[in-house]
Order: structure tokens, then sequence, then C-alpha cells
């Protein structure tokens, strides 16, 4: 499934650059709000695929529960966590558990407060 939608807070084509350009490889969470619940993955195969228009792409596991309710809204984030993340990594990739346990979001913006990017 693709689909692009501009994001409700503008930014330039050099700002989406030079934000993605700090990310050479690592660990993220794609996140979402489902039912006003925050849900959340963690995945290892993210990238920029154009800057104009803006586009990323990352991989799911086809076993997923999470994905299909993130897709279905249409709105997600990608947390980029940092080396120190390594817990919150873990957490987020079990499944059957409370993944943001311990995990301050933002509202309405699904991201995971301690990621390092804005």
């Amino acid at each position: 499934m693709s689909q692009y939608s501009a994001p409700d807070v503008p930014f330039s084509p050099r700002q989406f650059r030079d934000t993605l350009g700090h990310y050479a490889s690592g660990i993220t969470i794609v996140s979402g709000i489902d039912d006003g619940q925050p849900i959340g993955f963690t995945c290892q195969s993210f990238f920029s695929v154009s800057i104009d228009p803006p586009l990323i792409s990352f991989s799911v596991m086809k076993t997923s529960t999470t994905y299909p309710r993130i897709a279905a809204t249409g709105r997600f984030a990608v947390n980029i966590l940092a080396h120190n993340q390594h817990t919150i990594a873990n957490q987020f990739a079990r499944s059957g558990t409370d993944k943001w346990a311990g995990c301050r979001g933002r509202q309405p913006s699904p991201a995971i407060r301690s990621s390092p990017t804005p």
C-alpha cells in the first residue's frame, strides 16, 4: 500500500534532506494512533526514496498486526532511535505487550518523546 499525503506542518526539501541525511542506518519505531490510542512497531528497514516529493520507505513483516491498523489511518510517524534506546526498540518488537509502557508520546503526532529527531 502506498499513499502520499502532505504533512500538517510544511517543511522544505532542504529540511527533509538535512534531517534524513543524518540517518545512515539504525532502528526506528513506526507509530500511529488507532481509536485514540498510540500504537507502533520496531522497524529495521527505513530509508529515504525521494526528496521531491518527500518519500520514505520501510519494510514490514507480513505477520504484523500493528501495521494494518496504522495503514488504515493514513497517518504515521517514524521515530529514529538513538544508540542508547535499545530497550525501547526491544519493547516495540514484542507482540502482545504494552509497547508504550514507560514511553511518553506526543499528541496528535504519535512520536516517542525521547526520539532525537523533531
